[in-house]
């Protein structure tokens, strides 16, 4: 017999130890070769270990793997990615011997996209994302919210992007036809619009609802990048520029 906690502390080690080889370095693993692997490192039911098909089920029900349409395949999710980095970084603390709370660095860095994801995501917290400022809006930008939002952040229906113009029709039309996909499967209204700006803009930031701003160093569509984030909170002068700053700026954007 298992209580609670000890298989929670197996399905972990499970996936610390066979997500390495068999998920995070390919696009999908089989079900039968990952249910054999768990079994080789102990996990056949056998005493007081669980069965693979357990676990296998525990980090499907968790979010952090997926099913192909046959069901012969899985492959991890940007949620499983995310729980996997926020473990290693458990493990790092412990193995430091740190008692502080795991650190959320405010900063980005080039090599750790999925950290960086959770970074924003942690920063967000509970808030409602309302308004998006970044020049440099393209389909990547909404494939960086998307990834946000199955990690459960929460963007208005009613989301509004605002970027400079775009000149290329290669950017603008798979921009315009993501923003199409995620309104139709959504059931979302989330508009675009650009405004002409005579300087080079560099500062981008999201509007919350409580009326906080969060401000980043680089554009939203690309996030593999070292670079500061931060979080105005509400009342403060850069929450209340970026807030007037969004709301004129898009009185003056023409729809893509």
């Amino acid at each position: 017999m298992t209580n609670e906690r000890d298989e929670w502390r197996q399905i972990r080690h499970a996936a610390i130890v066979i997500w390495p080889r068999e998920l995070l370095s390919y696009t999908q693993a089989e079900c039968v070769r990952l249910g054999s692997s768990l079994s080789d490192i102990g996990y056949d039911g056998c005493i007081a270990n669980m069965h693979y098909d357990s676990i296998i089920q525990a980090w499907y029900k968790s979010g952090w793997i997926e099913y192909s349409p046959d069901g012969f395949h899985v492959r991890i999710t940007p949620k499983g990615r995310e729980q996997f980095a926020t473990w290693l970084e458990e493990d790092r603390l412990w193995r430091t011997g740190s008692t502080e709370a795991m650190p959320l660095q405010k900063r980005l860095v080039a090599g750790e996209p999925a950290q960086n994801i959770r970074k924003i995501k942690n920063l967000i917290a509970t808030s409602t994302v309302v308004g998006i400022y970044d020049p440099y809006t393209r389909a990547g930008s909404l494939d960086t919210l998307l990834r946000l939002a199955e990690l459960e952040t929460k963007f208005s229906p009613s989301l509004r992007l605002l970027g400079t113009p775009i000149l290329r029709r290669t950017e603008l039309l798979p921009l315009k036809s993501s923003l199409s996909d995620i309104n139709t499967e959504k059931k979302t209204t989330w508009q675009i619009r650009t405004y002409t700006d005579v300087s080079k803009p560099h500062r981008r930031f999201m509007v919350l609802d409580d009326g906080s701003s969060l401000t980043c160093g680089m554009s939203f569509n690309h996030i593999n990048k070292d670079e500061a984030i931060d979080r105005d909170v509400a009342g403060s002068e850069n929450a209340k520029h970026d807030f007037q700053f969004f709301e004129d700026k898009w009185k003056l954007g023409t729809p893509i």
